[in-house]
């Protein structure tokens, strides 16, 4: 799990190994996602508490993933397969 704060942040690193990504909202507060780019609350892919974000075949990438949260300390589970 990452810690995710009120300013957009690295959540998880880049992997050119990845196979696929699952990340999960275990907070009480909203997290948005940026894939290569800044996160931007409310904007993008934006995991209410208790969301889920499944990485498939549609949506894969390699790069970094950003988050940004609506309250300090949101906690966002990683799931990575390499």
């Amino acid at each position: 799990a990452v810690s995710v704060g009120v300013a957009s942040a690295q959540a998880v690193a880049s992997n050119a190994n990845r196979r696929g990504l699952v990340l999960v909202n275990t907070s009480s507060s909203r997290i948005s996602l940026g894939f290569g780019a800044t996160a931007v609350l409310d904007s993008g892919i934006t995991l209410y508490p208790g969301g889920v974000f499944q990485m498939d075949e549609y949506l894969f990438d390699l790069g970094a993933v950003n988050a940004i949260a609506s309250a300090a300390t949101s906690n966002l589970a990683v799931q990575e397969y390499t």
